[in-house]
């Protein structure tokens, strides 16, 4: 089956994401979350900190420090370890 927009080929992970979108009950919750998918997207394919990044690659033309690239990594990581336990994260 060729890829299309009618008829996208999209993995398992790609369509649990797509459903969970989906099912997020607040209109206003689900464009925070659309918003906030898109920056990271942004962040992840636009890498611009000093020096090399995490991973050990280039991160481009700096235009931050690798101290706020390392804080927005270890505030996904916080994230994830948060989802793992099934804790929600402190709102503050």
């Amino acid at each position: 089956m060729s890829q299309t927009i009618e008829h996208p080929e999209l993995s398992a992970a790609e369509w649990k994401l797509i459903q969970e979108l989906r099912q997020l009950p607040d209109e206003r919750l689900r464009s925070r979350v659309h918003t906030s998918l898109q920056e990271l997207l942004y962040f992840f394919q636009n890498p611009r900190c000093e020096g090399m990044g995490i991973e050990g690659f280039p991160c481009g033309e700096p235009r931050s420090s690798c101290e706020d690239c390392h804080q927005i990594w270890e505030t996904l990581d916080l994230v994830a370890e948060r989802s793992a336990k099934g804790k929600p994260l402190d709102c503050k």
